[in-house]
């Protein structure tokens, strides 16, 4: 996985290539016959690959977010086989297209595939609804029959597309004149382009965490980039038009890269290992301890070389002040409460199980100390701001988190548990209701003036 700043070095690359790409980007380069469909063969395959590999990674993990991604991809790889063959000329230009759909066909399919893959893969992120998330998680979810159903709903939906486009392909609108955009097109770019940059704006807010959220943000980035080197290009064979055909590629094989790298070991939580480990803790329905610390080593001994473990330890601030007040029932309720709202808050790959009689144990494979921070910011945030009802009462309470990451070695998670403990000591001693995390220098408070409980 690359590091933050090999990060930060590629994604200022490819933008500081694309603006010094801008004094040229109408210069005709020569028509090149091959030049789109071997992109499209390549795009369809990277394309069909990646969501292979992510169909694979939710069989195991049962995250929904992968199986969005895996219909998102194949419905991309799908689009690009139909522009393959309803592009004229790719196997001689005697020959017009396998598909006969009208000339405007392909640029219609381009459209709808530069405008759609971006919000399709910002709407995977979401993952669908909370419930829908615990159950394709679940051990006894019937994760091969969901895949199916995804697949074969994305088929029907690129099926019908496709049958669109073929039964009023000569009437389509003309977006594409000769080699250049026509006046329709230049109306209707900007509606692609804003859609892109939607979804840029949401995947940049939303998936940062794990390396596949990272280099989702870098493919729709890619895929802006590409759709504003070819509108502002306004016809084919010039500078801009190749460029954006190379950033297609590059974001296809970005993200298949990633996933092929860490199949079968990135984050691959064994559901055989949890259930020897006892089962779970009855009041919250999380993992016992037990469990959750089985889970930790099997994470850490299944991971790739260099690929990130965070843990984390949040205690509910004030239980104990709370049972004396209301009773242990009450207490037992608040617990209850706030697992809910952590489980609403974390990804589904997140390992959440009970760490003692007041708080909660978090692995996060695959996730950085800036990642696990942003996560624990959720979580306490979540827990503040929310109230945790009891069976008598309505109260609100804080929580406190320490975090860590997991090293090499043998040892590794039981360090990472110190090191842990440690920093949600220092969290409580500073007041609580915050985060203390290796990704920052020093505590930052994130309780709000007036928000949260008075101290007791």
């Amino acid at each position: 996985m690359a590091s933050p700043p090999a990060r930060r070095v590629l994604v200022l690359g490819m933008l500081a290539g694309c603006l010094a790409l801008l004094p040229f980007l109408r210069e005709d380069l020569g028509s090149s016959s091959a030049f789109l469909p071997v992109c499209l063969v390549l795009v369809a395959l990277c394309d069909l690959a990646t969501a292979g590999l992510l169909a694979a990674r939710f069989l195991g993990l049962g995250s929904s977010q992968l199986l969005a991604l895996s219909g998102a991809y194949l419905g991309a790889g799908l689009l690009a086989v139909v522009h393959l063959l309803v592009l004229r000329g790719v196997f001689g230009a005697e020959h017009g297209a396998v598909i006969d759909a009208g000339p405007q066909a392909a640029a219609w399919l381009w459209a709808v595939w530069h405008g759609g893959l971006p919000p399709a893969l910002a709407l995977a992120l979401w993952g669908g609804p909370p419930e829908w998330r615990r159950r394709l998680a679940g051990p006894t979810a019937r994760r091969l029959r969901a895949l199916r159903l995804a697949c074969g709903f994305v088929i029907a939906v690129v099926a019908a597309i496709t049958a669109v486009v073929v039964a009023i392909g000569p009437s389509l609108p003309t977006i594409v004149s000769g080699d250049r955009l026509s006046d329709s097109g230049l109306l209707a770019a900007p509606i692609a382009l804003g859609l892109d940059l939607v979804a840029l704006v949401v995947v940049a807010r939303r998936g940062r965490r794990s390396a596949i959220e990272r280099r989702l943000l870098i493919v729709v980035a890619t895929t802006f980039a590409g759709t504003a080197l070819t509108l502002a290009a306004l016809s084919r064979d010039t500078v801009g038009w190749y460029a954006a055909g190379a950033l297609d590629l590059a974001g296809s094989a970005l993200l298949l890269s990633v996933v092929a790298g860490g199949l079968g070991r990135l984050g691959v939580l064994g559901v055989r290992a949890d259930e020897r480990a006892g089962a779970r803790d009855p009041l919250t329905g999380v993992r016992t301890r037990a469990a959750t610390l089985v889970a930790a080593e099997h994470l850490h001994a299944q991971r790739a070389s260099g690929v990130p473990l965070g843990l984390a330890l949040l205690d509910v601030d004030g239980l104990r002040r709370i049972g004396d007040e209301h009773g242990p029932l009450a207490a037992d309720a608040v617990l209850m409460s706030v697992a809910r709202n952590l489980r609403g808050v974390l990804r589904d790959g997140d390992v959440l199980g009970r760490s003692g009689d007041e708080g909660f144990l978090v692995l996060l494979p695959g996730t950085d100390a800036e990642g696990v921070t942003m996560a624990m910011d959720r979580a306490i945030a979540a827990v503040r701001e929310q109230k945790v009802g009891t069976w008598a009462h309505d109260v609100r309470t804080t929580a406190s988190a320490g975090i860590a990451m997991v090293g090499s070695g043998d040892a590794a998670v039981a360090d990472a548990l110190a090191a842990a403990d440690l920093a949600l000591n220092q969290a409580k001693a500073h007041g609580r209701d915050q985060v203390v995390s290796p990704a920052r220098a020093q505590v930052v408070p994130l309780r709000r003036a007036g928000a949260g409980p008075q101290r007791g």
